[in-house]
């Protein structure tokens, strides 16, 4: 079985060109990480406004958020991955970096909670970002 990324915005985007820009780093950025699972993953980049909703509906949190997960029940399918571009916007400028590299961060961050890793607890946390800060290294250091 192939692994398979699907990336698709319903979310205003700059240009053509961008997209194409963006996406590649996305896929780039998951591909090395995917093709141990084999399993496929759906990529949302969406509105505050759509993520509010599913943040809600699923979660009881009224509120936007940058990024959610949503695992899958079926094996080939590891799950999908909706992240706010508004919110990715606005922590790239506060954190001074590029909205591709925000959207890679939100992306490792939202994969790594579909392969389990969580950070409600200190000790989840420190073991999740070690690891997420590991992987984005690695992709800064591949761009």
């Amino acid at each position: 079985m192939a692994t398979e990324i699907i990336i698709r915005s319903n979310a205003r985007i700059k240009s053509r060109q961008w997209w194409l820009k963006v996406t590649k780093a996305l896929y780039q950025a998951l591909k090395k990480y995917l093709s141990k699972n084999k399993s496929n993953v759906n990529i949302l980049i969406t509105t505050n406004k759509e993520i509010k909703n599913l943040n809600k509906k699923f979660r009881k949190i009224n509120m936007p958020t940058d990024v959610l997960s949503f695992s899958s029940t079926i094996k080939e399918h590891l799950g999908d991955i909706v992240i706010s571009i508004q919110k990715a916007k606005e922590q790239a400028l506060k954190k001074n970096i590029t909205l591709e590299t925000e959207l890679i961060t939100l992306l490792t961050h939202g994969y790594l909670h579909l392969l389990g890793y969580d950070h409600k607890l200190p000790k989840e946390k420190k073991q999740m970002f070690r690891v997420q800060d590991k992987i984005i290294q690695c992709t800064s250091q591949e761009q």
